[in-house]
């Protein structure tokens, strides 16, 4: 399947803040190889791998701005990314919204407050630089930016 001009521009909720493979697939009406096809020349540069470690499955979160409307995204910088993902007036967030705004499970994301945060009224907080950092770290883009893919700049 070739990638719909037509999809461009698509309405997405304010609130949406990721899609996963399948949320690209749907968004954009293209295989999951296409979107992968895509990942790996930089043309989806916001892309994150919140997988646990870089030999397991890669677990894909695209920055749903991006896909559901492409054009503009080559010169924004990572810092301005993480800003759209983690608002700058917050400064923590608990492991609930993690899950649901990442699109991961409640084990991954109080997973990632045990490692990141701390327990705080029966609850994970993560503070905003120790995530913010975690999401630098897990940015697929980087290597597409390296090799030159996908970046005017």
């Amino acid at each position: 399947m070739n990638q719909n001009p037509d999809r461009d521009n698509l309405p997405l909720s304010k609130r949406t803040i990721f899609l996963d493979v399948n949320g690209v697939r749907a968004a954009r009406g293209i295989s999951a190889d296409r979107v992968n096809e895509l990942v790996e020349a930089g043309k989806l540069l916001w892309v994150f791998n919140l997988g646990r470690d870089e030999k397991s499955i890669r677990h894909l979160r695209f920055l749903a701005r991006e896909v559901a409307n492409p054009s503009g995204w080559s010169s924004v910088q990572l810092p301005e990314v993480i800003a759209q993902i983690l608002p700058v007036s917050r400064r923590s967030f608990s492991s609930a919204e993690i899950a649901q705004w990442f699109l991961v499970s409640r084990p991954t994301a109080c997973r990632l407050g045990s490692e990141l945060g701390a327990l705080k009224n029966r609850a994970w907080q993560i503070e905003r630089p120790p995530l913010a950092a975690y999401l630098e770290s897990q940015w697929v883009g980087a290597t597409a930016k390296a090799a030159g893919k996908g970046f005017s700049a």
